[in-house]
């Protein structure tokens, strides 16, 4: 009988002493994790992405949203489009045929315009495009240039398989122009202004096609967490009005740089000048921008038409519905935030250096 008495005094001294389930501690949720894509190596992405990187206010949005921000960069669109499939992307910056062919197949919807401006064939300066039939040209499969270089060919009645396509990674293909290992190559910029300006009256233009990138969210962030969606959204409008402003375009020029050696491993061979000037011709003096046109939407768009010529030649699967891809594209998104621009602080500015 003592021992009976005695344990359940130990018992009842115990249970006086433990914390009321309502009082227990519970560990805090880990914070949902937003994986955002950029290319150092392309420009204004590059701008975009560092000025991006750098916004305070973006992170503590989100982070009231539930998430953190992680930056993630690749060296060109089509690094993208397996990525958005396998859904390790949430919101990417990229050029328009990745863009197309990730929103064609994947849960991808495409919020604003990011650039304006051209891809370009580049080759000896009296060489002109019929005369690449057979001959090497430098490409990096599936980019911008890629789309060019498929137009350029159309126009003059030669497909791929006339011509030797050389896959190549960007940077090297200046070099390779002027030493003859190849005869020409398709690049977006800053790759065709640094190439002319290394080499003066050496190369020039021979085609030039209209160049687009735009700034897109996965289905699954919007339809999770909108608030989050959102944020980025204002994001992207807070940066293009704050490279508007003062110096912050020449402060974030030098970032790309730094970004761009940082990502090669080499000095970058474009100057923080030459990066905002592509930056403000292909961004910022662009109407409009960031926003997307509800045009684009329209039967006949050219962002449509980019689409049909894509699923012409196979870029694009043959079972690709063209109204899915339209319903993607969604220029209400980025018009909704400007519509509470007080609650997104579209004026407010919070960069750290």
């Amino acid at each position: 009988m003592i021992w009976v008495m005695l344990l359940v005094q130990l018992f009842a001294t115990a249970a006086a002493g433990a914390p009321s389930a309502s009082k227990v501690k519970k560990p805090a949720a880990e914070p949902m994790v937003i994986t955002f894509v950029y290319f150092p190596m392309a420009v204004p992405v590059a701008v975009l992405g560092e000025t991006l990187k750098r916004d305070r206010l973006l992170k503590r949005e989100l982070e009231q949203a539930g998430c953190r921000i992680a930056f993630r960069t690749l060296a060109k669109g089509a690094d993208a489009v397996p990525l958005v499939h396998s859904r390790q992307i949430d919101a990417v910056m990229f050029s328009d045929m990745p863009a197309i062919e990730a929103a064609s197949s994947g849960d991808l919807v495409i919020a604003g315009t990011v650039k304006r401006s051209y891809a370009s064939v580049l080759a000896h300066s009296n060489v002109v495009l019929e005369q690449l039939a057979g001959k090497k040209v430098g490409n990096v499969p599936g980019s911008t240039s890629h789309y060019a270089l498929l137009q350029a060919l159309a126009s003059v009645r030669l497909s791929e398989r006339e011509v030797n396509l050389v896959p190549m990674e960007l940077h090297k293909m200046p070099e390779a122009l002027a030493q003859g290992r190849i005869d020409a190559f398709a690049a977006w910029e800053p790759t065709p202004t640094m190439t002319m300006k290394k080499y003066p009256g050496q190369f020039c233009v021979i085609y030039r096609q209209v160049s687009l990138s735009f700034f897109a969210l996965s289905g699954e962030l919007l339809r999770v967490n909108r608030p989050a969606a959102d944020a980025l959204c204002a994001g992207i409008i807070r940066a293009v009005r704050w490279l508007k402003k003062g110096n912050n375009l020449n402060t974030a020029s030098q970032w790309a740089v730094q970004g761009m050696t940082a990502f090669s491993g080499r000095n970058a061979e474009v100057s923080a000048a030459d990066i905002a000037a592509i930056t403000r011709s292909d961004l910022l003096d662009v109407p409009a921008a960031p926003l997307i046109s509800a045009a684009d939407r329209e039967a006949n768009s050219n962002l449509l038409r980019e689409f049909d010529f894509l699923k012409s030649i196979g870029r694009v699967p043959a079972n690709a519905s063209r109204e899915r891809f339209r319903s993607s594209i969604r220029p209400d998104l980025l018009e909704s935030v400007l519509g509470r621009r007080s609650r997104f602080r579209l004026t407010t500015f919070d960069y750290a250096p």
